[in-house]
């Protein structure tokens, strides 16, 4: 056999180095007939020929060599030595122990040099023409892998070894293999699917940024203290029908005042004839409950919630009534509401009639809620107006008004104005200093009476077919009987876009509209033998008439004026009051509110701290109050009551104190924000909310 001339390069991996050091130093005695010292990187050759010094004669079986990098050995035939590159010497890792493995058996068959094959040490060669391939093999006739062999060198393809679904998902995308020395090589470039890392991008390639590794606050620092919602926050205002009522976004995003988000979708009728109270759904006229209550129910008032009052002629009684099952009391402890459902009264007692109360006096004949949420009743037989508690119907105030008083008002500043048909005069009234006042409008026979969105007074004087207006800032008059022809004005209900209604109930079939700019006067055609008496508005605009011998309730078009529905009710339907609350929250209290959730982390315990509103008054109309409530769990939120309402700011001055109030530790904490406007013009703008707190 011919001498074999080999150039070698340091490319032997660990576990094979050190395979054949372990062999060669396994020989503690130099044989005999060995001049060579092995210890010296390269052989001095003792006996070698002349010009081979530093070449070994290969005399010893199991001999090895050390050949400067780049320079070539020859081999003689038949010597078992081993021949590799000297690059001094080799470092010495004291903190591994290298295993003393044997030597390949004599017999293994190695053909490409992956130290895997036939007899050898590390095993048998799955592919021993593929050095890449020696454990498993794929299938490279049916695809294309690193390793894999190509026919053209340059070849190149795209490549993928994710889920395909996921490519340009995010940070993946594609990379690119290229034909190298007759094989494909890596995929070159492409991006595959990670572990989810807190760096703004989508690292899992699932269409979501960080998700599940945020911070409490909704970013990548692990050190915040403050979550925040508004427009430059990761959670701008939304407003919606789960999360607000009266507020809208300006052009920047902050929260305002928008009537047109007041949802007024329920209209509550008295059946003065039945001594119930239909409940119907403004949007469809669908009657949704049928509730018994005192003896002659006349007058419905709408509170801030959408609960309603109702004062009854015959006996003096005061009743309220829950606007959700929610709000309903489980009296008698069986696990369900029991209350009226659609057209049919409940046989026993209703549960979501909250209480009846006789506050003194036989007959409520004026009912109003101001905007603090207090009911007022006017009793026309004791001549008083008292406000309730709310929340039990007892009486906080009376002020005696020397007067049989028919309708109620209260207007933005807080002023109680009151029909008095006992002595045909307009009665004002300052619940705080309790005086009373009275005024004598251009004639009697007082009925309806409320508010415009300029703060005047409106009544309807029934059988002189006329309307008055008062404008308390000049202390005028203006009467109005032009248009209004034989119609006998009786209830009256003022809209946002200008206009006063008033029902024309002398046995008529039709409402007057009237222009609060110019007084000109439109009559609407309903239905023969309606006899329209109350009047009102939805949040939509739709003008609602009570009417009282058709015993039903009709849906009125404010753009075309025409009829759009005409829905049952009880018999002998008889009421004058705000029965929806659209007087109360565009005139009496303009407000909104808006909720925002904050929180609610698996693996995070919290203590809330404080609450900042960063918010603009436009003047001393506007200002905010809070209510706060934290949970453990979203669920558990319905279940827990709001605390507040802290306010107003101003005066006061934000933080909200949260270490002050009660049961302020759940995981979730929710606020909700209520703006406020005294006049009607202005609007308080909500920038941000913020909520501190401190990690437990």
């Amino acid at each position: 056999m011919k001498n074999s001339v080999i150039r070698f390069r340091w490319m032997f991996s660990a576990l094979l180095l050190s395979l054949l050091l372990a062999g060669a130093c396994s020989n503690s005695t130099t044989p005999a007939g060995n001049d060579d010292d092995d210890s010296n990187p390269i052989i001095p050759g003792n006996n070698n020929p002349p010009g081979q010094e530093g070449v070994d004669t290969w005399d010893d079986p199991g001999d090895d060599l050390f050949v400067p990098p780049g320079e070539d050995a020859v081999i003689p035939a038949g010597s078992d030595a081993v021949v590799f590159a000297d690059t001094g010497t080799p470092p010495v890792d004291d903190s591994v122990v290298e295993p003393e493995l044997p030597p390949q058996p004599q017999d293994c068959v190695d053909k490409d040099g992956d130290s895997y094959g036939t007899n050898c040490y590390l095993g048998a060669d799955c592919d021993d023409t593929n050095p890449h391939f020696n454990v498993y093999c794929p299938p490279c006739q049916n695809q294309t892998a690193e390793g894999c062999p190509c026919n053209a060198d340059g070849l190149s393809e795209v490549c993928y070894e994710g889920d395909a679904s996921t490519v340009g998902i995010g940070q993946c995308q594609l990379g690119q293999r290229f034909c190298q020395a007759g094989f494909w090589s890596s995929c070159v470039g492409q991006i595959l699917p990670k572990i989810e890392e807190c760096n703004d991008l989508d690292d899992d390639c699932d269409d979501a940024v960080d998700e599940g590794v945020l911070s409490p606050c909704g970013n990548c620092d692990p050190f915040c203290d403050t979550l925040e919602a508004g427009p430059d926050s990761p959670y701008p205002f939304l407003p919606a029908e789960d999360n607000s009522e009266g507020v809208g976004t300006n052009i920047d995003g902050f929260l305002v005042l928008d009537s047109s988000q007041t949802d007024l979708s329920f209209i509550w009728v008295a059946n003065s004839g039945e001594q119930t109270i239909s409940k119907l759904d403004t949007n469809t006229g669908t009657e949704l409950g049928r509730y018994k209550v005192c003896g002659s129910p006349s007058r419905t008032a709408v509170d801030l919630l959408g609960n309603v009052y109702v004062g009854c002629r015959s006996d003096g009684g005061v009743a309220k009534i829950a606007i959700d099952e929610k709000l309903c009391i489980d009296k008698n402890n069986n696990g369900v509401i029991d209350t009226s459902h659609n057209s049919q009264v409940f046989g026993g007692q209703d549960e979501c009639i909250l209480y009846q109360v006789y506050p003194g006096g036989s007959c409520a004949r004026a009912l109003g809620v101001d905007k603090d949420n207090n009911p007022w009743v006017g009793d026309w037989s004791a001549q008083t107006v008292k406000r309730l508690d709310g929340d039990d119907g007892a009486v906080l105030q009376s002020i005696p008004i020397g007067c049989n008083p028919y309708g109620l008002v209260i207007d933005g500043s807080g002023i109680i104005w009151l029909s008095g048909r006992g002595c045909n005069q307009l009665i004002r009234v300052d619940p705080k200093t309790e005086q009373v006042t009275k005024l004598n409008p251009p004639s009697g026979n007082l009925y309806g009476i409320t508010v415009d969105l300029k703060g005047n007074v409106w009544m309807g004087h029934y059988s002189n077919h006329a309307v008055s207006r008062y404008r308390p800032e000049t202390d005028q008059w203006d009467y109005i009987t032009a248009g209004i022809g034989s119609g006998c004005p009786r209830g009256m209900a003022g809209s946002t876009d200008g206009y006063m209604y008033s029902g024309l109930g002398c046995s008529g079939t039709q409402i007057a509209r009237i222009d609060i700019d110019t007084l000109a006067v439109n009559l609407i055609n309903i239905a023969p033998g309606t006899t329209p008496i109350g009047v009102a508005l939805d949040s939509k605009g739709f003008i609602w008439a009570v009417c009282y011998s058709s015993s039903s309730a009709v849906k009125i078009d404010p753009d075309t004026m025409q009829p759009v529905g005409n829905y049952p009710v009880g018999s002998s339907p008889y009421t004058y009051s705000d029965m929806t609350g659209y007087a109360l929250h565009n005139f009496t209290a303009p407000q909104g509110n808006y909720v925002h959730t904050f929180g609610g982390w698996e693996e995070i315990r919290v203590k809330w701290k404080a609450i900042y509103v960063d918010a603009d008054y436009p003047d001393d109309n506007a200002y905010l109050k809070l209510e706060v409530r934290t949970a453990l769990t979203v669920e558990m939120l319905d279940q827990t009551p709001w605390q507040g309402l802290y306010g107003p700011y101003p005066p006061e001055f934000f933080p909200l104190d949260l270490t002050q109030i009660p049961a302020m530790d759940g995981k979730i904490l929710q606020v909700r924000v209520w703006l406020f406007s005294k006049d009607k013009l202005s609007t308080p703008v909500v920038k941000s909310i913020q909520a501190k707190f401190a990690q437990d």
